[in-house]
């Protein structure tokens, strides 16, 4: 009839005379921000939301469910090409399950990216950055410019302390002090009056990232609400919460729960305007986070959504200590999300993933996955991985890759390692028989995918971490193989040279936190032998004693493994001495699970003439802060190393990562290096009772 808008149609947003009629009967409100409704009016299609993010996210599900456009990461889009366009006839109404959706990863923080898959949280570093304004919709309520400040900051010891040295308690505040909680309020008003907008955020009142050793009025108070320090820490924020409100009406306040403060208080309630976020530092990454080793993690989640309308999760999902390496959490974080679906208090939730590098280990995937589960936590997390496997890796390179994806699930089942957010590369799950299965799927899948540069680009990304992990633990492999009587071998060379060539691919930056290319090239540089035991244990069964290598411990700032002939084995980690951090730290899950151990770590150091008196390396254990021994220059200088017993012992096996094992340097210029070869642990005998 020469009506233009007579035939087939797109009619995108609410407010056209079609989109009208067609949708009559929505509730806009009930939508929120996020939801949208697809209606089908003859030939016409309507997609719309109340706003401007829940259109944009129907024209992102149309194209994804209905036209099978796939944003599988940034640069990897699948495209489906047919001569046709069918859509079915459409009455379909989306509202997400968790009203906050972040994954701050380096896949997951690329805008378009996230918008596409409809994760709809801008916080932290990538709320600073430039928005193409045509997807300038993200939600900024919460940890962005403006918007946050720890307890140092906003009451720095450099301005305060010397007139309220007692506002200052072990490690934290003392948070009972009404004249400290004035000055914090005083502080976040001027802040507040900054903003372009105070009641669009929750300002957030961040503690310091390490422990606490309350002060009498803190304690006591904890005292009547269950003995946890959280009581303290919320009745800070909801008093300088209360006071800021009387002179900024609205103002709304976020603060975390984490490590000390993650269990909830009984007796306690958190006001409406409160939002907390518990951090789940300590999870283990094997199971979900109501079960296994979590359990107790669950319980403590789901208390504070008893007592709180506004939670929060922050969860962790990388390895911090080695982006590429095989991280079974897959699945169990699949599970976490449909269990907290279930968690009418959890409002949001807030992955931090692997920020510091490019495709880090499946990284795009768990993105991908995350971001469907969170809108639809009933979605099935097996298809999904399979979907993502098919669309990224190809057709006949998929499954290889989903079945590797499960067998590592699958041993770390059987092994029951602790998967903490950080762990290295010596898990019983990596051994023999997973690296070579897992070899041997990878070099199928190379072969099935060499047909497509890029298909076969992506599965050479995935197989980074199997590679990382044979690379570093290469003489241990090639020794296991040959005593079994197996043709495999590291293929040192040829297995370098790919794994080279695909983090250049990829643009790696770091290959743990902290951990630079050069480090990694250091690390991958050693060539191991079989240690020597100490004589400290020469005369001991093999049972009595364990020896926990450089492998095995947690490396932070300047720490780094690279080789070193005065070593055991042939290598040991190397810090700076004019450092004072805790920069080699032995978790207490490394040692056995049964009997009581004194520790000793293997030291010496390097250090100018002329200060042979003065402490050379500290060996402490926390908490409580402030317990180590020292041991001097003189005696740690001589090239040879030194075992120094680590205090506060015997030690027994803990999974709790609030507790470490440390290496020192004394922050010294004249001292060069500090270097840890290991850490012996002996059976302490048991106490004979009177």
């Amino acid at each position: 009839d020469g009506n233009p808008l007579a035939g087939p149609l797109l009619v995108i947003g609410r407010d056209s005379a079609v989109a009208k009629a067609a949708c009559a009967d929505v509730d806009w409100e009930a939508l929120g921000a996020d939801g949208f409704v697809m209606r089908s009016a003859g030939s016409q299609v309507v997609l719309a939301g109340a706003g401007a993010r829940g259109t944009l996210n129907a024209v992102y599900w149309f194209l994804d469910r209905q036209l099978g456009v796939k944003w599988l990461a940034p640069g990897a889009t699948v495209v489906p090409k047919a001569a046709d366009l069918r859509v079915p006839v459409l009455a379909e109404r989306q509202v997400p399950r968790f009203r906050y959706r972040e994954i701050l990863s380096h896949e997951g923080q690329q805008k378009p990216h996230k918008a596409h898959n409809l994760l709809n949280g801008d916080s932290h570093g990538p709320s600073f950055w430039p928005t193409p304004p045509e997807i300038d919709c993200f939600e900024r309520d919460w940890q962005n410019k403006g918007g946050y400040a720890n307890f140092y900051e906003l009451v720095p010891q450099k301005t305060y302390a010397k007139a309220h040295p007692g506002w200052y308690a072990g490690g934290q505040l003392a948070m009972m002090d009404p004249e400290l909680r004035a000055e914090m309020a005083r502080v976040i008003i001027d802040r507040l009056k900054a903003h372009p907008d105070y009641t669009r955020i929750f300002f957030n009142i961040h503690d310091m990232d390490w422990g606490w050793d309350m002060d009498p009025a803190s304690k006591a108070f904890a005292a009547q609400h269950g003995n946890h320090p959280s009581a303290p820490r919320l009745d800070l924020v909801i008093d300088v919460a209360n006071r800021v409100r009387q002179g900024l009406p609205g103002a709304r306040f976020a603060f975390n729960a984490y490590h000390w403060s993650f269990t909830p208080p009984t007796g306690m309630t958190v006001p409406d305007h409160v939002l907390v976020f518990p951090m789940t530092i300590h999870v283990d990454y094997s199971t979900p986070l109501n079960a296994g080793r979590n359990a107790k993690l669950g319980q403590d989640i789901a208390g504070w959504t008893a007592i709180a309308r506004n939670v929060q999760v922050w969860d962790h999902i990388t390895n911090w200590s080695g982006f590429y390496q095989p991280t079974p959490n897959i699945y169990p974080i699949c599970d976490s999300l449909k269990w907290l679906a279930g968690q009418s208090g959890v409002r949001g939730y807030f992955a931090e993933g692997s920020w510091e590098t490019p495709a880090a280990e499946f990284a795009a995937l768990r993105v991908w996955v995350m971001a469907r589960l969170l809108w639809d936590p009933a979605l099935d997390p097996q298809q999904l991985v399979a979907e993502f496997c098919q669309h990224y890796y190809g057709t006949a390179a998929g499954p290889l890759v989903k079945r590797y994806i499960d067998l590592m699930h699958a041993k770390v089942a059987v092994s029951k390692d602790i998967i903490s957010e950080k762990f290295q590369v010596d898990l019983k799950m990596y051994d023999l028989d997973f690296i070579t299965r897992a070899d041997a799927l990878f070099a199928e899948a190379e072969a099935k995918a060499a047909g497509d540069a890029s298909q076969l680009a992506h599965v050479r990304e995935a197989r980074l971490p199997v590679d990382y992990v044979i690379l570093v633990r290469r003489a241990e492999y090639a020794a296991a193989a040959a005593a079994a009587g197996s043709p495999w071998k590291p293929d040192t060379e040829a297995r370098l040279e790919r794994f080279r060539a695909t983090l250049k691919a990829v643009k790696a930056t770091q290959f743990y936190q902290g951990g630079s290319l050069k480090a990694l090239e250091e690390l991958l540089a050693v060539e191991r032998r079989p240690s020597t035991p100490p004589a400290l244990v020469a005369d001991l069964p093999a049972g009595d004693w364990r020896e926990i290598q450089d492998l095995g411990v947690n490396r932070y700032d300047s720490a780094l493994i690279t080789s070193d002939p005065a070593a055991s084995d042939g290598a040991a980690i190397r810090m700076k001495g004019s450092s004072s951090t805790w920069a080699v730290q032995l978790k207490l899950d490394k040692l056995p699970e049964e009997g009581q151990w004194e520790i000793y770590a293997d030291v010496r150091v390097e250090a100018e003439a002329g200060h042979a008196g003065e402490p050379g390396a500290r060996v402490g254990a926390a908490p409580p802060m402030g317990l180590f021994n020292t041991e001097t220059i003189g005696v740690l200088a001589d090239g040879a190393y030194h075992l120094v017993k680590v205090p506060g012992g015997p030690h027994r096996f803990s999974a709790d990562h609030a507790k470490s094992l440390y290496v020192q340097a004394p922050a010294q210029k004249h001292i060069t290096w500090v270097w840890t070869d290991r850490f012996i642990c002996v059976r302490a005998k048991p106490v004979e009772k009177k």
